[in-house]
């Protein structure tokens, strides 16, 4: 396994919430009240937050600060974000699969 920096970590961590959140980097900024390629400067390891913006931050997606540290990625952090939203989505996902499997298999009876 390689072993990442914990710049690299926060990083992946980051680009991991703020997508899910649905957040470009620009909206991340602003929502941020920085300029509008702050994100992009720390996703390129040209800057790095402060305490007090990777609390922001971590308000702004939702999360405990620590996530953003967590050497597990994905799927640990979902785990550690919002793992009964991820169940509900996993299960609803499984159920439209296996209805449509079902009615396709009937069909064909």
């Amino acid at each position: 396994m390689q072993n990442l920096s914990l710049q690299d970590i926060f990083i992946n961590n980051l680009k991991f919430y703020r997508k899910k959140s649905g957040l470009s980097q620009e909206n991340l900024s602003e929502k941020l009240n920085k300029g509008t390629n702050y994100i992009n400067k720390i996703e390129n390891r040209i800057s790095f937050p402060t305490i007090q913006v990777i609390e922001r931050l971590a308000d702004v997606l939702n999360i405990k600060p620590a996530c953003l540290f967590e050497e597990q990625t994905t799927p640990q952090n979902i785990i550690c974000s919002d793992r009964d939203k991820f169940i509900s989505d996993v299960t609803e996902q499984l159920f439209q699969k296996i209805s449509a499997d079902m009615h396709s298999i009937l069909e064909k009876l």
